[in-house]
Parts: C-alpha cells; sequence; structure tokens
C-alpha cells in the first residue's frame, strides 16, 4: 500500500514538473530590431526561437501595434536555422557604419545559449546580412503580419480592420478592379484565397456595416458573391 500511494505522489510530482517547464528548445535563436527614420520607418521587433515560435512587437509606423505571437512551420524553421548558421552573424562587428544618412536601420542579434552578439547597421552591410534581414520580414509576412513597409499613423488605411471576402470572375484582375474604387471607398486586398479567385479584403467598419459592404461588392461589375470572411473560414 505504501509503495502504491509512493508511486502515485512521485508520478503526481513529474507530471506537475512538465507541465511548468517550458517548451522544448525554447531558447532565443534570433532577433530583429528595426529603428525609425525621419519619415514612417516601421519600428518593431521579432523574436525567433529554436523551437519555432516567434514573438512580435509593433513599436512604431506598423499597421499592427503591441505584441502577438506566430509559429513556424518545421519546414521554415529549418531552412531558418540553416540561413542563421551559414551567414554567422558571431564573424561581423557589432556596428557596420553607413555612409548613406537617414537610411533604414536594424540590429540583428544571434543567440548561443546565454551568449548574443547583436550586429547593427543599414545598407551597407554585407549582402548575406541583408538577405538574412529579408528572410525574417518574409517569414513574418507569410504569417499576417506587414513589417516591410511603414504606416503613417494618419493614415486612413490603419481603420480598415473589418474584413470580407469577394468572389471575382475569374477573368478579372483584382488589383485592377480594386484600384478602380474611388477615392471614398477604402478597402484593401489582404491575400487571396484558395485557388479560384476570391480574395480578403479590409475595410473600415466605421464607413460601411457589413451588410451595407457587402451590398456595394455585389453590385460592383466583375464581382460574383460577397461574404463575410467568417462564413469562408467555417466551410474550410
Amino acid at each position: 500500500m505504501r509503495t502504491t500511494l509512493l508511486l502515485l505522489l512521485l508520478a503526481l510530482f513529474a507530471c506537475k514538473t512538465r507541465k511548468d517547464s517550458p517548451p522544448a528548445n525554447d531558447t532565443n535563436l534570433i532577433r530583429l530590431a528595426t529603428q525609425g527614420c525621419r519619415g514612417y520607418c516601421p519600428e518593431y521587433t521579432l523574436d525567433f526561437r529554436n523551437n519555432g515560435s516567434v514573438s512580435y512587437e509593433g513599436i512604431r509606423n506598423v499597421e499592427k501595434m503591441g505584441k502577438t505571437e506566430f509559429q513556424l512551420t518545421p519546414e521554415e524553421l529549418r531552412t531558418l536555422k540553416a540561413e542563421v548558421q551559414k551567414v554567422n552573424l558571431w564573424q561581423y562587428p557589432e556596428n557596420i557604419e553607413s555612409g548613406v544618412a537617414d537610411a533604414p536601420y536594424a540590429t540583428l542579434t544571434v543567440y548561443d545559449g546565454s551568449k548574443s552578439h547583436p550586429v547593427s547597421g543599414s545598407i551597407d552591410r554585407p549582402k548575406s546580412i541583408i538577405d538574412l534581414e529579408v528572410m525574417l520580414k518574409n517569414l513574418a509576412e507569410a504569417h499576417g503580419l506587414q513589417v516591410k513597409r511603414g504606416f503613417d499613423p494618419n493614415d486612413p488605411i490603419l481603420k480598415l480592420t473589418a474584413q470580407i471576402v469577394v468572389k471575382l470572375k475569374p477573368e478579372v484582375n483584382a488589383g485592377n478592379w480594386i484600384a478602380k474604387f474611388d477615392a471614398g471607398v477604402k478597402l484593401r486586398l489582404i491575400r487571396r484565397i484558395a485557388t479560384e479567385n476570391n480574395w480578403l479584403l479590409a475595410y473600415n467598419p466605421d464607413q460601411f456595416s457589413e451588410k451595407e459592404i457587402i451590398d456595394l461588392l455585389k453590385s460592383v461589375e466583375g464581382v460574383l458573391d460577397a461574404l463575410p470572411s467568417k462564413d469562408v473560414k467555417n466551410r474550410n
């Protein structure tokens, strides 16, 4: 009886220990921190970890302010680790001088356990470092974050927080189609959905209700249908 009780207590202790422990390989891999300029250069940080989790924080002149997280796919993580190893930021000085005034500035920090090494600079950095930075940005954009373009905080596009799906005729070019809208109707293409000519759009919920934007889109030439984005998610 005592043996059974002891085993039970040990099992409960082991479960609690596993629950309280951080995820496997939850250590830093590489960080990208961008800095501002005289214009609207985006300021944010991206922290990539060895388990594929990524933390983002939008600071200024970005579409998404504040913090969020996403998870890399196994293939994305493998490719990123290989590129980080290939570039070998450890070989570079902490600051690479630039002769171009007010160019976009960024710091890449590589980690190895408790050790870290930052490399800061602008457009005069070696191509391999710039390519690595572009890879990090591409990964973030592949997971729904807009990080390559700065945003004027007063730009009306930042108010496009609601989403709708529009189904266009196969022959319609989405970019040309959306460019035809009057300047008073603020719409933005987010991404294509599935293999058909279906697109997720962003609109300003202060300008249109969901019903109003659906009715408007259905009346536009070249549109087969318009429906709430949640309906598409439910079907998938």
